[in-house]
C-alpha cells in the first residue's frame, strides 16, 4: 500500500485529512501517515487525526510516497511544487465524490476540489489548483496555482490566470480576465478585468493596492 503524506497543516491540510477520512476514498490504496510541514507546532491546541510527521524541506521521497497538497496560498505553493519535485516528489489530485464534474474538462495535476463544487462543459483547471465550494460556469480556464474559495460564482468565458486567489463569496462576469498573481478579497463583484499584482474589493470591484505576493516566490 503506498504512503500518503499531506503538505502544510494548516487550514487547508486539515481540511483536506477531514475530506479523506470522511469519504474513504483513498481506503486501500493509501495509508494516511500525516502532514508534511515546516512551521512551529501548527497543530498546537487543536485536535486532529494525524501527527505533523516531518518538514518540507527535509522529506526525501520514497518509492512509495505521495503527496497532496494542502496549502492554499498560490505563491505557496509555486514555490513548493518544484522544490518538492526536484527531489523526485509524486503528487496525486483529490477530487470529493460529492462534485459536480460536468462533461468535456480539463483537470490538471496535483488539483484538490473540495466537495460541494460543480462546473459545467469545456472547463480548463490548471495544476494544483486548489476548488473550494464554488462554480464554473462554461468555457471557464483556471490557471495553475490558483485558489478559488467557496461560493464564488465564476460565470461563462472568465479567464482566471497563474497564482491568482479569490477569496469566499466573489462573482466574476462572463468574459471577464483576471490577470496573474492577483487577489480578490472576499464579497467582491468582478465586471471589469483585474490587473497583475492587484488586490480588488467591493460591488463593482475596485483597485485597493498591490498584491504584494513576490516575497513568497524567494
Amino acid at each position: 500500500m503506498k504512503s500518503l503524506y499531506i503538505v502544510g497543516a494548516g487550514g487547508c491540510g486539515r481540511e483536506l485529512l477531514s475530506m479523506l477520512l470522511n469519504t474513504g476514498l483513498y481506503s486501500g490504496k493509501y495509508t494516511i501517515v500525516g502532514f508534511l510541514d515546516d512551521t512551529d507546532n501548527p497543530l498546537q491546541g487543536k485536535a486532529c487525526d494525524r501527527d505533523v510527521v516531518g518538514t518540507i524541506k527535509g522529506y526525501i521521497p520514497q518509492e512509495n510516497d505521495t503527496l497532496l497538497m494542502g496549502i492554499a496560498d498560490p505563491h505557496a505553493k509555486a514555490r513548493l511544487v518544484p522544490i518538492l519535485k526536484e527531489k523526485g516528489a509524486h503528487f496525486t489530485s483529490f477530487i470529493h465524490p460529492g462534485v459536480s464534474l460536468g462533461r468535456n474538462n480539463t483537470i490538471g495535476e496535483g488539483v484538490v476540489i473540495y466537495g460541494g463544487m460543480g462546473m459545467t462543459v469545456n472547463v480548463s483547471i490548471g495544476d494544483f489548483t486548489t476548488l473550494q465550494a464554488c462554480y464554473l460556469g462554461h468555457d471557464v480556464t483556471i490557471g495553475k496555482y490558483s485558489t478559488i474559495s467557496s461560493f464564488c460564482n465564476i460565470m461563462g468565458y472568465v479567464n482566471i490566470e497563474e497564482r491568482v486567489f479569490l477569496g469566499s463569496n466573489v462573482a466574476v462576469k462572463p468574459k471577464t480576465i483576471i490577470h496573474k498573481d492577483s487577489y480578490v478579497c472576499m464579497g467582491s463583484v468582478v465586471i471589469k478585468d483585474v490587473g497583475e499584482y492587484t488586490k480588488v474589493i467591493g460591488n463593482p470591484a475596485r483597485e485597493i493596492g498591490i498584491y504584494e505576493c513576490k516575497k513568497f516566490m524567494e
